[in-house]
């Protein structure tokens, strides 16, 4: 069972609290590091997208964030032909 750490970060200048797991935690913070950002920076820009399609949950919308940042990183099955094997294979 993974335990979440509550963290304050500033959005809009107010201080919010966010509880998520620590691998959030992680990637949020080299998600920040990759695009120049400080951590605040980043959780303003992601305050301003959930604001944008009217979610009212701040660590939600960060984990599905991160989550969609790495995937869009991965490369797709067809793209990793030619690099390593899928270990399942």
């Amino acid at each position: 069972m993974s335990s979440k750490k509550l963290r304050n970060v500033y959005v809009a200048g107010k201080r919010t609290s966010m509880r998520l797991e620590d691998a959030f935690w992680e990637g949020l913070e080299e998600i920040a590091q990759k695009e120049s950002l400080t951590l605040g920076e980043l959780c303003n820009r992601l305050a301003e997208r959930v604001e944008a399609v009217d979610a009212s949950n701040l660590s939600s919308a960060v984990r599905v964030y991160v989550l969609e940042y790495f995937r869009a990183a991965t490369p797709r099955p067809e793209e990793a032909r030619y690099g390593l094997a899928i270990a399942a294979e």
